[in-house]
């Protein structure tokens, strides 16, 4: 088997082309999907099937004026893609996500806005999830 090269390109990454986030406050999570199992006596399954995983971006901006950002939540935000800095390494594109965005204040960073993508889990005909793409 050939050696993979593994590209380390995290650093400053950049979220559709915003790119002053705060310094380490990118995350991408995963809420997993329930896991319900068809149970018989004595214990032992007969079957089992998995609701599909939902991804979670978030991240964080200092704000640097009121017009910057319209806090409140979207359903239907569409595509979100993180870009590492170094563009050979892995990225990750979030398909039809919901946006929500909230504001809060602290001494450090002053007043910052909190951004949460999240995709619904949806999966293919085939049962793949297609809410995820590496790039």
């Amino acid at each position: 088997m050939p050696e993979i090269r593994k590209v380390l390109g995290w650093g400053q990454c950049s979220v559709n082309g915003m790119n002053d986030i705060v310094d380490k406050s990118t995350q991408l999570s995963v809420e997993e999907g329930q896991e319900q199992t068809a149970d018989i006596e004595g214990g032992s399954s007969e079957g089992r099937k998995k609701a599909p995983d939902k991804y979670i971006l978030t991240f964080k901006r200092r704000l640097g004026n009121a017009n910057e950002v319209e806090p409140g939540y979207t359903e239907e935000f569409g595509d979100i893609e993180v870009e590492p800095e170094n563009g050979e390494a892995v990225g990750v594109k979030l398909k039809g996500c919901s946006e929500h965005i909230a504001v809060g204040f602290d001494t450090t960073d002053g007043t910052v806005a909190t951004y949460t993508y999240k995709t619904k889990g949806t999966k293919d005909n085939r049962g793949k999830l297609t809410d995820v793409q590496l790039t």
